[in-house]
């Protein structure tokens, strides 16, 4: 077959759309195109809310083919964008037809776009919007996939997501952590959807320190405007590192492999009972474990507190809070965040100082207003706060810190406690008054 000069519009393509056995299917040189698709859940709905469409292909002697080797095939810019404008448009057709068919409430569908043909959007005529409008499918029901690592020009394809933008899709970042991932596109494109690339889910649940980053890095996702979705799932260990990552949506084998037809929104997929039962006993464990851990530092950084206004010394009020065996320093800051005095350290240290943080170790004077626990002591006046773990700038452990505002000599003041953070399966506290 000669090389395409122009790419196909939307007549011709529909021509090479042919129903077969209940599908459309899809010829294109020696390539037979199918249409499979993905369930995409949301973890809050138990539900169907979207589905991605998925090239499905084979040679004309039967041999399946991968969409890279289909792609790959194009001896010109107008045949990929052939290609490419085929493939949305059979997926499209195939779900539209079945939608219409079971009359299903509307949810999203996910279309791929090579990376290459994406960076070309609207410059070869209005084939998107025209197909949406001939098959009857709103813009905001069509989610636009990009995987942004694969296109350098930074002007095409801000422009090319505008141009999908502007014609009222969604779009969503793809495989998102993979590869050279720019957080720096994120706010640049403001994407709706975000997708986590599986690797990072199979990371977290093998690598402790994969697993605390985790939920910072979809809380940065959720900061910048975007939904997140944790894509690639095949366990029940990696749906639950996504869940109590909070990511928003879902998808993968451990929920429902792509398939011909599409599932129904309704009613809510029974796996989610298990994931949420086991979440919320997991939630409820964690919670009683980190009281019966906490309580005696809290009694004993409250007991503090009574004795400095009592009039004791700093070193005897906070001493019963450092003989506590995972308590790490105690400290005490003034209204504007400044740390009085030095910190007040065990005997015994609780874990081996290495020297590289040394030039840290001097905090007298040092400001910490900008910290958590200390803007919620003092807008939590009187009540007793608990951090999230952090790693503190002045050791190298990660600690979780307990403080409470009080009045000294007639001045506001914070007194904080800091104890050794041992995993989410002892520490894994909730900023809050306890």
């Amino acid at each position: 077959m000669p090389p395409i000069h122009a790419p196909y519009q939307l007549d011709t393509l529909l021509d090479l759309c042919q129903a077969e056995g209940g599908q459309h299917i899809a010829r294109h040189a020696s390539f037979v195109l199918h249409s499979h698709f993905q369930p995409i859940y949301s973890f809050a709905h138990r539900r169907v809310v979207g589905h991605e469409g998925l090239m499905r292909a084979w040679s004309d002697a039967g041999k399946v083919l991968s969409p890279y080797t289909v792609f790959a095939s194009a001896r010109s810019e107008s045949e990929l964008v052939t290609l490419d404008r085929l493939s949305r448009l059979l997926h499209t057709r195939n779900f539209v037809t079945q939608m219409q068919a079971c009359q299903e409430p509307a949810h999203w569908l996910f279309l791929n776009a090579e990376p290459n043909a994406f960076a070309h959007a609207g410059q070869y005529g209005r084939f998107f919007p025209e197909m949406l409008d001939k098959l009857q499918l709103p813009p905001q029901q069509v989610v636009v996939e990009v995987l942004e690592t694969a296109i350098e020009n930074n002007r095409a394809l801000s422009r090319a997501v505008d141009y999908f933008r502007d014609m009222g899709c969604l779009i969503a970042i793809d495989d998102f952590g993979a590869g050279h991932s720019n957080v720096d596109r994120v706010w640049r494109l403001r994407p709706d959807i975000v997708k986590l690339d599986r690797t990072l889910i199979a990371d977290a649940s093998e690598n402790r320190e994969a697993r605390l980053i985790l939920p910072g890095l979809v809380s940065l996702l959720h900061e910048a405007g975007s939904l997140v979705l944790a894509e690639g799932i095949e366990t029940e260990e990696e749906a639950l590192l996504a869940l109590e990552a909070d990511c928003d949506l879902v998808q993968g084998y451990y929920f429902a492999r792509p398939s011909p037809s599409i599932l129904s929104a309704e009613p809510a997929n029974p796996v989610f009972d298990t994931l949420w039962q086991h979440f919320n006993t997991h939630v409820r464990e964690e919670i009683d474990q980190t009281q019966r851990q906490l309580a005696p530092y809290r009694t004993a950084l409250l007991k503090g507190a009574a004795r400095l206004a009592d009039g004791d010394e700093f070193g005897l009020a906070a001493q019963p809070f450092m003989d506590e065996p995972a308590a790490i320093r105690c400290f005490l800051l003034d209204a504007e965040g400044r740390q009085v005095g030095a910190n007040l350290t065990p005997a015994a240290p609780t874990s081996e100082q290495a020297p590289r943080f040394s030039p840290l170790d001097d905090a007298r004077g040092a400001i910490w207003s900008r910290r958590h626990y200390f803007r919620q002591a003092m807008k939590r006046f009187g009540e007793l706060q608990i951090s999230r773990p952090y790693l503190s700038i002045v050791g190298e452990e990660q600690c979780v810190t307990l403080s409470l505002g009080i009045t000294l000599h007639g001045q506001q003041h914070v007194l904080c406690g800091d104890l050794l953070w041992q995993g989410p399966s002892e520490f894994d506290v909730r900023p809050g008054s306890v």
